[in-house]
């Protein structure tokens, strides 16, 4: 290699390890440039996340009539935008029955939002949200409280005038001349279904925090940004009749004409409330604590051969059979009887010890069926309680006379009975037929009882509605 080919050589090798630096330095630049962004972008999320967690607090007592103005800042917005949409979010509240459907409230909020470059951080409702990733979630809860069976959601509505919105300071008051207005409820709740339904960018946060705070049904939509919650308004069913039956000109009487109910006996076409929940939900109880074992005659089927069963629980994962007359003890307390099954009585008689106020209560996941010349017997029909989701009376079409006493409310049951039944206490069932000698007769002693018919598990119990509208105006430096 000559001179000249060798300082070629020294000058291309120059080149190449300029070229090498340049573009790890211009890589390291870059990588660092992406990585201090992130951290920046981080950093003034967390520090907006404060100062929105602090104005969604002073904006609740603003709405909630605490103080009447509180200043406020956000800290650094520069890296982000600032925006407050009084159109973004949605609140529905609506009440739903058998016979149609009440909205008690139906309106935008508004949506206080810092927009980062990889995060946004809003207000809405009175709680605090964040937005990262495309899915949402909850940094502080909104003014939503659910206790005991009271719903109180006073809904903060966030509007501004027409200052800008380009600082992070400012200050958050009640609009003149807007105060506080209360939705009027009917309370307490009779029946139904209170719905709440939130419609929001957040709306996977608002879920969380639905499905946290209750153990009632929640559910999302993830094509229409909605999350809904569902409240069961527990029903009080009367006994202020003999009969019951849902189905309009359900009752019809084919034997003895003197047996018949007269009119102000029976009524027909009333909407009355699937057990079902109910009593799902106290043999789930019933499963998990009961006091099988207290009795040696409680098997794994059924009452064999007990002559007497004392207070307690007792649970029956199947059909259910009755082998021999016995009696309930209740001196020591209730006795509560879940069936996840039939319960079948067959010819054999069951009473209820007198002497004290404390009943049975069964609840029974199929049907209640006797034959033959069985008596459930009772002082006091208020003592003796059946919860029935299925059928009633299915084994008793021939020539048998069964007695029961107590209250029996099986609404989706249609009863047919061609034997000689007697039936003391009131009764709620889908349909009844009788025939025969059948006698239906009401225990003057329910006079103005009651029975409460409630959700079950997973379907929380809401008696009383307190709904407002709390609306804050937010203004700008």
């Amino acid at each position: 290699m000559n001179d000249g080919e060798r300082g070629q050589s020294e000058v291309i090798g120059v080149v190449l390890l300029l070229a090498i630096t340049i573009t790890a330095v211009t890589v390291t630049v870059a990588t660092g440039s992406v990585a201090l962004g992130l951290v920046t972008d981080e950093a003034q999320s967390a520090s907006v996340e404060n100062g929105m967690s602090q104005l969604s607090s002073q904006s609740s007592l603003v709405a909630l009539g605490e103080t009447d103005a509180r200043r406020f800042d956000l800290g650094s917005v520069d890296g982000g935008k600032l925006r407050l949409d009084e159109s973004a979010g949605r609140v529905e509240v609506r009440i739903e029955t058998a016979s149609g459907t009440t909205t008690a409230y139906n309106g935008s909020i508004g949506t206080l939002s810092y927009v980062g470059s990889q995060r946004t951080v809003a207000i809405q409702g009175g709680g605090v949200w964040s937005l990262e990733g495309g899915r949402g979630r909850m940094i502080s809860p909104p003014e939503y409280h659910y206790r005991g069976e009271t719903l109180t959601f006073p809904i903060v509505r966030l509007t501004q005038n027409a200052s800008s919105t380009a600082g992070g300071t400012g200050v958050i008051r009640q609009p003149p001349n807007v105060s506080e207005t209360v939705v009027e409820t009917d309370n307490p709740l009779r029946n139904g279904t209170v719905v709440v339904e939130i419609q929001s960018t957040y709306y996977e946060g608002w879920y969380d925090f639905f499905a946290d705070r209750s153990d009632g049904t929640v559910t999302k939509d993830d094509a229409n940004q909605t999350t809904t919650a569902r409240l069961v308004v527990p029903e009080e069913v009367s006994f202020d009749r003999t009969l019951a039956v849902a189905d309009a000109d359900g009752y019809s009487h084919k034997g003895t004409p003197h047996n018949e109910l007269s009119e102000s006996e029976y009524v027909e076409g009333g909407s009355y409330p699937d057990p079902g929940p109910l009593i799902r939900d106290q043999i789930a109880a019933a499963a998990a604590s009961n006091d099988n074992g207290a009795e040696s005659c409680v098997t794994a089927t059924g009452f064999d051969g007990c002559g007497t069963v004392g207070s307690g629980v007792y649970y029956f994962d199947g059909d259910t059979t009755v082998t021999d007359d016995f009696s309930f003890d209740t001196s020591g307390g209730d006795v509560v009887v879940a069936v996840d099954g039939d319960l079948d009585i067959g010819d054999n008689d069951i009473a209820v010890q007198s002497g004290n106020d404390n009943g049975v209560t069964y609840f029974i996941n199929g049907s209640l069926d006797l034959q033959g010349d069985p008596t459930v017997s009772v002082d006091d029909a208020s003592r003796n309680v059946f919860y029935v989701d299925d059928g009633f009376l299915d084994g008793s079409a021939g020539d048998g006379n069964p007695t029961i006493e107590g209250i029996v409310y099986a609404p989706n049951a249609d009863v047919v009975t061609k034997g000689n039944p007697t039936l003391r206490g009131a009764f709620v069932t889908k349909s009844l037929s009788t025939g025969g000698n059948a006698k239906v007769t009401y225990d003057e002693s329910l006079r103005g009882e009651q029975i409460r018919i409630t959700g079950g598990s997973g379907q929380d119990a809401i008696t009383y509605l307190h709904v407002s509208e709390n609306v804050v105006e937010i203004d700008f430096d």
